[in-house]
């Protein structure tokens, strides 16, 4: 995330990024966090940290259990040894969904197996025999998605001074409630506090919890995972993960310019921002922050990570109501 511009670019200065920088240091000077963000200062089992917290109202839904049920049980290639071609062959048998397949002689016994964890829900063990059979990004595994509780998806977005080894500067998580998102962002306001910012992921998470990012699977849950293991500190973030980046690319890069998480906002959620920051960025706008005390840099970078995080809801919603 290292920035494109530095002091002996020949445009520096007449950038817009640079110039927003430069508005946002007039406008917040003198301007404290807590003025500006209504955040707190919390302590948590690392030290402190300073804790920003904001609801956005979300009409979030997803196909329901009943709905996936009946589509999985259409798709006998969820059952050991059975591929595409000796699916269509017991399909023309008769056996066109798992619960006739139950009488076949032969595969009859796993397909009551298979049906037994689904009525009994256990949801982990059929989302692992989905992911065993399919790529990580095919339908099938988001369409499992929907077994989870809504208030057990952690939607995950970080921000970090580098692409390696440097610290996290920003660590956002958030969790549904009934119409509403909570977003919460541990911010790095010293590196000292870098543990703090780290536990913010274990906030809310629990054994039934289910992670939601955009290339988190490739990006945040390692960066999250090294540095703690750089402090020394407990990393058991095994969990189901949803990974929206990956979902984007096998729905829609036909028909999209790209998969970015902006892109997406313009063409398929009708959103444009405004005074938005790439990330690579973001590292610059922060050591501005830090260097001249002044919080005006720092305002992108929250509300970035924010939309981040309330469009990653909205992508998970469309998506699963387009399978």
């Amino acid at each position: 995330m290292s920035s494109d511009l530095t002091n002996n670019d020949e445009n520096y200065h007449t950038h817009p990024i640079t110039n927003l920088k430069h508005q946002l240091l007039q406008e917040y000077e003198d301007r404290s966090l807590d003025e500006v963000f209504q955040g707190q200062v919390i302590d948590t089992p690392e030290g402190e940290t300073y804790l920003i917290k904001t609801r956005y109202k979300i009409d979030f839904s997803l196909k329901s259990c009943s709905e996936i049920k009946e589509s999985i049980k259409k798709d006998l290639k969820l059952i050991p040894g059975i591929g595409e071609i000796t699916e269509s062959r017991l399909k023309k048998e008769g056996y066109t969904d798992l619960d006739k397949l139950q009488d076949h002689p032969q595969v009859g016994w796993k397909a009551r197996l298979f049906l037994e964890k689904l009525e009994n829900e256990e949801y982990d063990p059929i989302l692992n025999l989905v992911k065993k059979r399919y790529p990580a990004s095919h339908q099938r595994v988001l369409e499992c998605a929907g077994f989870r509780e809504y208030e057990n998806f952690i939607f995950v977005d970080i921000e970090t001074l580098g692409l390696n080894h440097q610290p996290v500067i920003l660590m956002g998580e958030a969790t549904l409630y009934q119409d509403e998102i909570e977003v919460r962002q541990y911010l790095l306001r010293d590196l000292k506090e870098e543990p703090a910012v780290l536990s913010g992921i274990y906030s809310h998470l629990n054994d039934a919890s289910a992670f939601v990012s955009f290339n988190g699977l490739s990006f945040d849950l390692p960066y999250i995972k090294n540095r703690l293991r750089y402090f020394q500190l407990e990393s058991d973030l095994e969990r189901p993960h949803f990974d929206l980046y990956h979902y984007s690319r096998r729905f829609w890069r036909s028909y999209l310019p790209n998969c970015k998480l902006t892109t997406i906002e313009k063409y398929l959620l009708g959103i444009e921002r405004r005074d938005d920051i790439p990330g690579r960025y973001i590292p610059d706008y922060y050591k501005t922050y830090k260097e001249e005390g002044n919080i005006g840099p720092l305002v992108p970078i929250i509300e970035h990570n924010q939309m981040d995080i309330v469009t990653l809801a909205h992508i998970l919603c469309r998506m699963h109501n387009e399978i």
